[in-house]
């Protein structure tokens, strides 16, 4: 009894030294933000490759404007341009806002950018609120996720039907070998043409583990900058996150997989995707 009591105490302290070293962080980030607010960044490195992903694969260029082309691009030395009105807090808000300085949509629709963008000009409160929000989503990683809504969907691989067919051969050898333990001799190499696919679509579809992994924090995020009232105002409708909520059991699922960094656990989701 005591022994789970102590167990229970010291569990407890943990938590609250965590829990208290997170508010400390988070009061010594949020300084920061007002200290830099409107300032520009420095030292910063900019992965353009994944920063200009939004923009090449959005369909919404179809019913753009104009966009700058890439040859106007280079003469007027966007990507310049860009490191220095980059004041985004994320990754997601890099990708947005290169899509924004390279697509010129209608009147209407610069207007309406115009005023949220006041908005928070006026609202420094609400700009940090805010930037502490989609400052969870700057990880490296988060690139990915613009590759999982906006990229290339996987194609089932037309040899599927020899996958099955192999898997199937793998676990009658197995069964079978412990009546006739000849059929012990079809494992190894049945085995090693398996791990040859295995390793084929694990490259395939990396990509769009990473991106489900951030699908999720992407969400709880989208969630609480819905529930704020300015926000509300400007997006209406926000059906979409409705719509995301209803898929994320199997979005957290393959999240806590691939977490588990198991090379078995790989070879399932492979599958997965594949059918």
């Amino acid at each position: 009894m005591n022994y789970f009591l102590g167990v229970a105490f010291i569990l407890t302290v943990l938590f609250l030294i965590r829990n208290f070293n997170n508010k400390r962080r988070l009061k010594k980030f949020k300084a920061r933000l007002f200290d830099q607010w409107g300032k520009e960044k420095k030292d910063s490195y900019y992965n353009f490759f994944s920063i200009r992903k939004y923009f090449d694969n959005n369909l919404h260029q179809e019913k753009a404007y104009h966009i700058i082309a890439e040859k106007s691009k280079v003469d007027l030395d966007i990507d310049e341009l860009f490191k220095f009105i980059d004041r985004t807090s994320s990754k997601i808000g890099q990708q947005y806002l290169y899509f924004k300085l390279r697509t010129i949509g209608s009147l209407k629709e610069l207007l309406k950018f115009d005023e949220l963008v006041m908005l928070f000009q006026k609202e420094k409160e609400l700009s940090i609120s805010c930037q502490l929000l989609v400052s969870k989503l700057n990880a490296t990683s988060n690139y990915y996720l613009e590759e999982l809504i906006n990229g290339k969907q996987i194609e089932k691989p037309k040899n599927l039907w020899f996958i099955q067919l192999l898997t199937a051969f793998s676990i009658l050898s197995i069964l079978l070998s412990f009546f006739f333990p000849l059929f012990i001799l079809f494992i190894l190499p049945i085995f090693c043409v398996n791990s040859v696919f295995h390793y084929k679509n694990k490259g395939n579809v990396n990509y769009y583990l990473q991106g489900v992994s951030e699908l999720s924090k992407s969400l709880k995020v989208a969630k609480k900058l819905s529930k704020i009232e300015a926000i509300k105002t400007y997006h209406k409708d926000v059906t979409f996150i409705k719509k995301i909520n209803a898929i994320m059991l199997k979005v957290e699922f393959i999240g806590f997989e691939k977490n588990l960094n198991n090379e078995w656990a790989f070879r399932a989701e492979s599958y997965f995707f594949c059918v």
